[in-house]
């Protein structure tokens, strides 16, 4: 039978869930539209780090993990992900900096020449990176070419319609209204989920009322000079005390572009926005990121040999009951994919090929979720 399918945000969930939808073999002659608020990648999903690992995940995620894993590598190869997204495997490091002893240096990393201590927790095999907006807006692209409708426009409410039908009303920023007649509606709203399914759903929200935002996180993105030389393909997870006594613990991921992506640490507690154009960065955060990173490469990522191209922040999707995502039917036509933390950006392709499965077969083959399921 075919479907008529709505699904709300066109972050990472919501564009994979479109994308895998699209490329299944039952979806002839069906309907499938993103409705998102802001445009594509507008939240965590344009605005991440993007670290991909495959076997850093708990028990209730480990499949889940392993199978996007391998989905990112097949992504990459079938739409060029390496020169559009920037996808490659990286080596991951644990990297110690104290003021006191700086005398070692990692090997092939000529700007980690001045560390306190190093050690592997990840290698090409199992540990990877992609550029989150530029990879959640490319399979976005492929997923129209399939036959996906992109609508910019705010959800606003949820009619029962006849037949097992939901009206789908969404208002436009020029504040025209839209109605869309769905058979399934998929909510893949990142942190604004819960607020969303309490708004559309009322007391039959379940567990989406309980994906609650994380705190507000600041993030840079620095250019290294020319100068400088090349920053190597090594992700950073960090343990610093600087020459102040000011102690932190930034990720670092440089980029295939040449940028330098810097987070951790730097977050603030207000409240989510109803937009996420409105998220704004803490500037002095912003400049704490940088001092940490001069601080850990002074000679590549110093004040004098870099440029900040990017000073911005974001809300992640976390559920407040069980602490890992929820995938799966909310009631009949109703269907949730959000919760995910940190690892959106890795988890997005998994999520999207199993929503794709459960909505149209009915089960999860690709992965085992049953404990992620509401």
């Amino acid at each position: 039978m075919p479907r008529s399918i709505a699904i709300i945000g066109g972050g990472i969930i919501g564009t994979c869930t479109a994308y895998y939808l699209s490329k299944h073999p039952k979806i002839a002659d069906s309907t499938i539209r993103i409705f998102e608020g802001t445009s594509i990648a507008a939240g965590a999903s344009g605005k991440a780090g993007g670290f991909l690992a495959a076997d850093w995940h708990e028990r209730r995620t480990a499949s889940l993990g392993v199978l996007s894993f391998k989905l990112h590598e097949d992504l990459a190869n079938e739409h060029g992900g390496v020169n559009k997204w920037g996808y490659r495997k990286v080596t991951t490091l644990n990297v110690e900096v104290n003021p006191v002893r700086r005398n070692k240096h990692v090997p092939d990393a000529e700007w980690l020449s001045s560390v306190s201590h190093s050690s592997k927790i990840g290698d090409t095999k199992t540990t990877g990176q992609v550029t989150p907006a530029a990879f959640t807006q490319t399979i976005a692209k492929a997923a129209e070419e399939k036959g996906v409708e992109i609508t910019i426009a705010t959800v606003t409410e949820l009619r029962d319609g006849a037949d097992g039908m939901k009206e789908v009303i969404a208002v436009a920023n020029d504040g025209e209204k839209i109605s869309f007649q769905a058979t399934d509606v998929v909510f893949a709203a990142g942190p604004w989920t819960g607020r969303l399914a309490k708004q559309l759903l009322g007391d039959k929200a379940g567990v989406a009322a309980n994906i609650v935002p994380s705190n507000c996180s600041t993030s840079v993105v620095l250019r290294p000079a020319e100068a400088a030389g090349m920053v190597s393909p090594h992700a950073l997870f960090t343990s610093i005390t600087m020459n102040n006594g000011m102690t932190g613990a930034p990720e670092v991921y440089p980029r295939a572009d040449g940028t330098v992506y810097i987070c951790g640490g730097a977050s603030t507690t207000e409240p989510l926005p109803e937009k996420a154009s409105d998220v704004k960065h803490t500037p002095a955060l912003a400049d704490k990121l940088r001092e940490m990173a001069a601080f850990i490469s002074p000679s590549h990522l110093g004040h004098g040999a870099t440029t900040m191209e990017v000073a911005q922040a974001c809300f992640r999707p976390n559920s407040d009951v069980t602490g890992a995502p929820i995938i799966g039917k909310l009631q009949p036509g109703i269907w949730i994919a959000s919760g995910h933390q940190v690892w959106g950006i890795h988890n997005g392709p998994a999520t999207g090929k199993v929503m794709a499965e459960l909505i149209l077969d009915g089960k999860a083959t690709s992965a085992e979720i049953s404990q992620l399921e509401p």
